[in-house]
């Protein structure tokens, strides 16, 4: 797929797109981005009217179709064209994905009547194969107006893959077309798609597809339509709300900004204990200072739907946008995290509950599509039932994950999930069958919020869950060295980076062996007041000078994901040793070096060259890289009562 000026053919439709209403269009957006193949409900808990918490399960795929068919119908009654839009990363996330990969994905999401769906970094993470058999198959174009496929020859013939799709205005709905002139004068709405500038640094197999600048490609495509006759452009777009806002302030002419990437449930979500974000549907003045931008995007794991609902004049301006997220509520409620039988609220409490729950804001009581859990049941849950394997622990309550400290209900602390993991990535490496190769102790760890996919629920934990929806990469552990310098420059970049309003937060920090307090000093900077680590049983302050070595995953190891800095640190010589499980033995591969490779778009990946092999033997037969689910796993094993201890916290983050 190459973008081209060939785009910029016959603007003589431009006063016949004027079929819209004579008052102005109006169109209802319904939208969903980061559903991770999140196909069941999740754990959740809500506020009782007494203000304690009530434990339930909201949304999965069967309840989000339920409620898109209902916005749509409204709207339809309404007389209201609508759009259901899909923002990225449909992939990785859940034990659904793990033994199902795209297929699943390709069934479930062909019978959501999705519009359109944005290219997610995530789309990545099982090869370009997959990637390409997943595009041809759905029902529904994927889009990424700022991608070149034409060297990549998985997927350059891929008909599916596409800057943007055009919907034609017809009895009040919209159809797709093929062309501005296929629409014949009536009136036409884009919506065109954006990928991660920067994907090349953040997925681990994009072959030779070329990633443009963002901005530039937004712009680009945005004059090329408009010069066709196109009034209603919508971007569709996996870069993270912070991206999302900068975008709506450099390119003009997008009416709506339907986003992913950074998880942002917009709106205030405290009474699920969710947290308050940024406003649903900000509106952000373009460059020029005329046209304006609506900006939304609705969570993650398919727990909530957004819908905005844009007003244009008879001109095509924007002159209203206005919605909210609904989270998507259960009528299961129970009075224990466990949510076992025995604590299910009674049959008289039931009604009131619903009542309650029904009129909190931003919040519906939605059934689950019949036909939809059927298959879930039926065709896929079976092996995903008999993947879990055995029990390794319990917990009689939720452990939480959160990207970053203060969110989703959090304390400064943040996730107490990726606390224990640190822990055991710690552990394993200075356990003896590893200290008999690697020849050094380690002394801290370090993981990312995005490296952990899901928090466990209360109850039975099997290995599955780990191995399959908590830590679900193939994630190698990587040893190195680092100076106590560079450990502060390190983890000050990343905050900071963490903490600017509406960021992706999957590449924050979390830590064992050491301790840090962070003070945000302003909009895009951290300061670390504190860095202690921990040596003879006692907290010491990290020594500048001072060379520890540390484990984290080969992918952060590699620099991605904003851990440019380690990258940086290989970039000539490297003391990496990196750890997998062949037939399940620990082998070492020692990495020379790690460069880094620039595309023609200017782009840079990370490229890790070992002594003894030419990559990590992650696709073959007998060996095992998630080694850092095996590594937590172990330690569950001999902690099986972790989660009655009390963790000293190692993360602290003032904002």
């Amino acid at each position: 797929m190459r973008f081209t000026s060939s785009l910029l053919f016959s603007a003589m439709l431009l006063a016949g797109c004027g079929s819209a209403p004579e008052s102005g269009l109006t169109l209802s957006l319904i939208h969903i981005n980061d559903t991770h193949s999140q196909f069941d409900a999740s754990p959740a808990s809500v506020k009782d009217a007494s203000g304690e918490p009530l434990y339930t399960y909201i949304g999965g795929h069967p309840r989000l179709l339920t409620k898109a068919q209902q916005l749509r119908v409204q709207a339809t009654q309404e007389g209201i064209p609508a759009l259901f839009l899909h923002g990225g990363d449909a992939f990785k996330g859940s034990a659904y994905f793990e033994l199902f990969e795209q297929r699943i994905n390709i069934d479930v999401l062909n019978r959501m009547n999705i519009d359109a769906m944005a290219l997610g970094n995530h789309e990545f993470d099982i090869g370009l194969t997959k990637l390409a058999d997943f595009a041809d198959k759905v029902n529904f174009p994927i889009l990424a107006a700022n991608i070149d496929t034409a060297a990549e020859p998985l997927l350059a013939n891929s008909q599916n893959l596409k800057p943007y799709s055009l919907f034609v205005l017809d009895n009040n709905q919209l159809k797709p077309v093929a062309s501005v002139d296929a629409a014949a004068g009536r009136a036409v709405v884009a919506v065109f798609g954006l990928a991660l500038e920067d994907m090349r640094a953040i997925a681990p197999d994009t072959g030779a597809v070329v990633f443009n600048n963002e901005i530039q490609s937004a712009q680009r495509t945005v004059d090329a339509l408009s010069a066709q006759g196109v009034q209603h452009i919508i971007a569709l777009t996996h870069l993270g709300h912070q991206r999302d806002l900068a975008l709506a302030s450099a390119v003009n002419g997008i009416d709506a900004i339907v986003g992913g990437h950074s998880h942002s449930l917009l709106g205030d979500f405290r009474h699920w204990y969710l947290g308050a974000q940024r406003p649903y549907a900000e509106i952000v003045t373009n460059p020029d200072g005329k046209g304006q931008t609506c900006v939304v995007q609705a969570g993650q794991f398919a727990q909530a739907v957004g819908q905005a609902r844009l007003k244009f004049n008879p001109a095509g301006q924007l002159i209203s946008c206005a919605g909210q997220n609904t989270l998507l509520a259960s009528t299961d409620y129970f009075s224990s995290a466990l949510r076992d039988k025995s604590s299910r609220i009674s049959t008289d409490k039931q009604a009131q509950t619903e009542r309650y729950i029904a009129s909190l804001p931003r919040t519906a009581i939605v059934a689950e599509d019949a036909a939809l859990r059927s298959v879930l049941d039926n065709t896929y849950l079976p092996a995903v039932q008999q993947a879990y394997g055995a029990v390794i622990s319990s917990t009689e309550t939720e452990v939480p994950h959160v990207r970053l400290p203060g969110s989703g209900g959090s304390d400064k602390h943040g996730s107490p999930l990726a606390g224990h993991i640190a822990d055991a990535m710690l552990k394993y490496v200075n356990q003896s069958a590893v200290q008999n190769l690697v020849k050094r102790p380690v002394q801290l760890s370090l993981v990312a919020a995005g490296n952990i996919r899901a928090p466990l629920a209360a109850g039975e934990v099997r290995e599955g869950n780990i191995r399959l929806e908590v830590l679900p990469f193939d994630t190698p552990l990587s040893v190195l060295s680092i100076s106590g310098a560079e450990l502060r420059a390190l983890l000050t970049d990343i905050i900071s980076q963490s903490v600017v309003a509406g960021a992706h937060t999957g590449k924050f920090p979390y830590v064992a062996g050491i301790r840090y307090v962070a003070k945000q000093t302003g909009p895009t900077t951290a300061d670390l007041t504190t860095l202690d680590i921990k040596q003879n049983g006692g907290w010491q302050a990290v020594e500048p000078q001072q060379r520890y070595s540390l484990v984290t995953t080969s992918y952060l190891a590699d620099g991605n994901d904003g851990w440019q800095l380690l990258q940086q640190l290989q970039a000539q010589q490297s003391d990496r040793q990196d750890i997998i499980l062949r037939q399940q033995q620990v082998v070492l591969y020692p990495v020379k070096r790690v460069t880094a490779v620039q595309d023609s778009s200017g782009q840079r990946s990370f490229n890790t060259q070992y002594h003894n092999a030419a990559a990590l033997p992650c696709k073959t037969d007998g060996v095992d890289c998630k080694v850092a689910a095996q590594a937590f796993i172990e330690y569950l094993r001999a902690n099986p009562a972790l989660w009655q201890q009390q963790r000293e916290p190692t993360v602290t983050l003032e904002r």
